[in-house]
């Protein structure tokens, strides 16, 4: 059991709380899941030709070593010290870079680094422990931005540390957190890694998101990726995926695990559970609210005038 929470704003003037009200509709859902958190979140603060890294070790990692060896791999425009990582602004209009490459050499190098993010909007952050202790560690609050989604985790299937935490990447601004249980976990990420998919941990959610950047790569729309997954991917399942410009919510076709949508004209927020809506600031009882059905796929574009897309996947 956890909890996932997506806030997407349609007016800039409400980019400035993103940070903060992300975090505060995540907040009361920490009862589905203490173990860790996390947020995705997406801005437009990066110049085009250049990509947002955010690496993450531990305390044995060797950051006197890390340091010239990215100096080497990638040209580096910006970089900041976060706790237990690094983020970094990387310029790749005069280099070949492959991220997939850059990940499997990182890892190898240093076994105890990981990649949390990487695009040009996308930064994630994530961590054992509270919502609260997340946002302190981070300075989220201050976040502005005009959409991201969020996780609270029980662990059920992998172990508790940051990098089995929510949200899982596997391309450029794609994000994803799960609530549910992917029952063709191990078929589904032998056929993905056959078709060279690389997995940092033993999370059934990751191989969701590692399902979906290959669908996009066949050349797929989103929808049409999301409604194919309905079909291969087997459990109960309520999940939210991000891209930079899309937020997308799937309802497995039990509509086991639960999902809530609060719509207006400025905002669409969805969450695990009701009482979370609560939190955002000016809530409107008369807005549209509404649980989606089973089988379900919403898609949302951050863009103002485009309707969301509802579709219902027949029984």
């Amino acid at each position: 059991m956890c909890g996932i929470a997506g806030l997407i704003y349609h007016s800039p003037a409400l980019y400035s709380s993103l940070g903060s009200t992300l975090l505060a509709l995540i907040q009361p859902l920490e009862s589905r899941g203490p173990d860790s958190c996390g947020i995705a979140l997406y801005s437009d603060q990066i110049t085009a030709g250049q990509v947002k890294l955010l690496l993450h070790g531990t305390e044995a990692t060797p950051w006197q070593q890390v340091h010239p060896w990215l100096e080497q791999a990638v040209r580096i425009v910006q970089r900041r010290d976060v706790p237990q990582g690094l983020q970094l602004t990387v310029d790749l209009s005069h280099s070949t870079f492959d991220p997939v490459r850059f990940k499997q050499e990182l890892h190898q190098q240093f076994p105890s680094l990981h990649v949390v993010s990487i695009g040009q909007s996308l930064e994630i952050y994530k961590a054992t422990g509270s919502v609260e202790s997340l946002s302190r560690k981070y300075g989220l609050s201050s976040f502005s931005g005009s959409h991201g989604i969020g996780h609270t985790r029980m662990a059920t299937e992998s172990v508790v540390d940051t990098h089995h935490s929510h949200p899982f990447t596997s391309s450029y601004d794609l994000s994803l957190v799960h609530n549910g249980q992917v029952s063709n976990y191990y078929k589904l990420r032998f056929q993905l890694e056959r078709m060279g998919a690389v997995f940092e941990t033993q999370n059934d959610s990751e191989a969701l998101a590692h399902y979906i950047h290959y669908q996009l790569l066949q050349g797929k729309s989103l929808e049409a990726a999301l409604h194919q997954l309905l079909q291969d991917v087997d459990g109960t399942y309520t999940f939210l995926v991000a891209t930079g410009d899309k937020v997308a919510l799937v309802r497995d076709k039990f509509a086991a695990k639960p999902a809530v949508i609060y719509e207006t004209e400025n905002q669409v927020a969805i969450v695990s559970e009701y009482r979370a809506l609560l939190t955002l600031p000016g809530f409107d009882p008369a807005a549209t609210i509404r649980e989606p059905g089973a089988g379900e796929v919403n898609i949302w574009s951050v863009t103002p005038s485009t309707m969301p897309t509802r579709t219902l996947v027949s029984q």
